[in-house]
């Protein structure tokens, strides 16, 4: 039951996944300045050197694999940083 509470908790913090939380994670997402990056399709924490890349509206975007990075390609809107977060930097 605790691991149910703790789980159901973790889901709110992190926004169950929504781009909104994005927002919130900065630079993580999209690995600026450091080595390990957000896949935005599956949330995996990626090394950038290994990861399948692509570039969206001149933004860099790490994959953990090709299927992910095909789901990216096929609704890149669906998964991309909105444009006003992007403005901030």
């Amino acid at each position: 039951m605790k691991y149910l509470i703790a789980l159901g908790l973790a889901a709110l913090f992190l926004g169950c996944g929504s781009p909104d939380r994005w927002q919130s994670h900065g630079d993580r997402v999209l690995g600026i300045g450091i080595d390990w990056a957000e896949d935005p399709v599956s949330g995996a924490v990626v090394p950038k050197q290994e990861a399948v890349k692509r570039d969206y509206k001149g933004t860099i975007y790490y994959f953990e694999s090709t299927k992910t990075a095909a789901t990216f390609d096929r609704h890149p809107e669906e998964f991309a940083l909105p444009e006003d977060v992007l403005q901030v930097r």
